[in-house]
């Protein structure tokens, strides 16, 4: 099994430890997140044809090179039949999901269902909120309009969680991971959940879907459990002396 994640852009952001002993993976094109990486336990791999962008859309967008694998297996050391799970970095994945997901998984890949979202139009009006993804909306909304009209999909797909995937035959996984990807930069539209809920359609057979609270993962970054407890361990004795 490989864990990857990936973040894209200028900011500093917060990294949670990876979720096994080795096979960790962070992709990034900034390099001053480096050492930040490899002390919570990844192999930091430098996206550097990727420049980093002040437009926090295009940053999303450079993350689907990840997340769809676009990238060279050869870079985390992929052999055939091994299993890649990908997950965003603000998830805190923990060993123990991973292991879980797996048990469930009886398909090519394992995602989560939403957990407020059933169709595609659901996600379509909630999604327009974030400037981000309403850029390119009416451009998006328009291919999904072409392809429920000529293709036979249906809005009524209830959507999924595209932040935590499990790629357990990368092999057969990997014809949906190019189409959606390959969708997403036509657009322009970093919001790959309605991408995906109407191209995954094709590839029911293909999927294991999950209901959002079978798998539990906390979003909260883990460097807030870190600074936390040690708040916690500078302030209790004294709290407690003025008792």
């Amino acid at each position: 099994m490989i864990a990857i994640s990936c973040y894209f852009g200028k900011k500093n952001t917060s990294i949670n430890r990876a979720p096994l002993e080795s096979k960790c993976y962070f992709f990034s094109n900034n390099n001053k997140i480096k050492s930040k990486v490899q002390s919570m336990g990844w192999q930091f791999i430098l996206i550097d044809h990727m420049p980093i962008e002040k437009d926090y859309r295009i940053s999303s967008l450079q993350s689907k090179y990840v997340k769809f694998l676009q990238f060279d297996k050869n870079l985390i050391g992929w052999l055939e039949g091994e299993s890649i799970i990908y997950f965003d970095h603000k998830l805190n994945v923990q060993k123990n999901n991973i292991i879980n997901a797996k048990e469930l998984c009886k398909t090519e890949i394992l995602i989560k269902n939403h957990p407020t979202q059933n169709s595609i139009q659901d996600e379509i009006i909630d999604s327009s909120k974030q400037p981000r993804y309403a850029k390119a909306m009416d451009e998006t909304i328009k291919w999904v309009e072409s392809k429920v009209n000529t293709e036979g999909y249906i809005y009524e797909n209830m959507m999924m969680a595209t932040g935590f995937i499990l790629f357990a035959d990368v092999k057969a996984a990997q014809k949906l991971c190019d189409e959606v990807y390959n969708t997403c930069m036509e657009l322009g539209q970093p919001e790959c959940q309605i991408i995906w809920g109407v191209l995954s359609q094709k590839f029911e057979n293909n999927l294991t879907k999950v209901d959002w609270n079978e798998i539990n993962i906390d979003k909260a970054p883990y460097s807030f459990y870190v600074r936390t407890s040690a708040f916690l361990k500078r302030n209790v004795k004294k709290l407690l002396g003025k008792l």
